[in-house]
């Protein structure tokens, strides 16, 4: 028997569907947040010393989009076919990940 021909069963399911909704949830928040961060430069006003201002803070902040959008395919595609446990675990890293991204966009924005 194959590995795709087996049936998850329900719990895993459920581990499977939350952990992938959360995860998407908080990637949204901080992919726009990151978006922000990504047109900080827009913003700077006669204040052109921080790294927000520059073309540096927009590379940052286009990483930050990347990360968030790598971390939330990760989490989707590694959360399909675990035990509940290892679900669990994945989706921790993820937010773990997640939080990350959303706590260097907001240092990006102070530097504006």
């Amino acid at each position: 028997m194959s590995r795709h021909a087996r049936s998850i069963d329900r719990p895993t399911r459920a581990a499977a569907l939350v952990t992938v909704l959360v995860t998407w949830a908080a990637g949204l928040a901080a992919g726009f947040y990151a978006l922000l961060g990504v047109a900080a430069r827009y913003g700077c006003g006669t204040n052109r010393h921080g790294l927000g201002c520059g073309n540096g803070g927009t590379a940052v902040g286009v990483l930050l989009v990347l990360a968030v959008i790598t971390t939330v395919t990760t989490v989707t595609i590694l959360a399909h076919g675990r035990t509940p446990g290892r679900v669990a675990a994945i989706g921790v890293c993820g937010l773990v990940v997640l939080f990350a991204c959303y706590f260097a966009t907001h240092a990006l924005l102070k530097t504006v």
